[in-house]
């Protein structure tokens, strides 16, 4: 037998199944039987606590009068399941390659501010350039700044999301 497509019909075809009238069905749950015509016509909706006494008098479950007893069958989206992998695999790995190349970068400027001074002098005695106070100056502040930024973050292998 075919399910039924509105709540009435499902109340008309499981009172017909039981070979139930209308009065008699009217009589259990205390309505008149224009009442219950109502609703098997679809002129009205039974309330909540009328479609739990059908329920029990039809011996079904109350979300049998909404389709509850329905079968969904989903399909598999293979297109959709493989774009959101790639998209999540793209996203992935550039997220991943900027954070890779921050932190490098990062890990590059300490040490070049570690051995700026050490550039410099070494410069100077080899007669690359000629040697500058205010290079050196500069070079020893970027020096100061590196080494605060190690221990502020303990000489982590991040040191700017090891704060985090």
């Amino acid at each position: 037998m075919a399910m039924a497509e509105t709540i009435g019909q499902r109340i008309k075809q499981k009172r017909e199944v039981l070979g139930l009238t209308q009065s008699e069905v009217a009589e259990k749950l205390f309505v008149t039987q224009q009442t219950v015509a109502r609703w098997e016509g679809d002129k009205h909706l039974p309330p909540i606590t009328a479609l739990e006494d059908l329920a029990k008098l039809f011996d079904v479950k109350p979300a049998y009068f909404f389709g509850g007893d329905k079968v969904v069958m989903h399909k598999f989206n293979f297109f959709a399941f493989f774009g959101s992998m790639v998209f999540n695999l793209l996203f992935f790995w550039m997220v991943a390659i900027s954070i890779v190349t921050f932190l490098l970068t990062n890990w590059a400027m300490i040490f070049g501010g570690l051995i700026a001074p050490l550039a410099i002098g070494y410069q100077a005695v080899y007669g690359i350039r000629q040697f500058e106070w205010s290079r050196f100056g500069v070079a020893c502040l970027f020096t100061i700044i590196a080494i605060v930024v190690l221990l502020q973050f303990g000489g982590s292998l991040t040191p700017i999301f090891g704060a985090c």
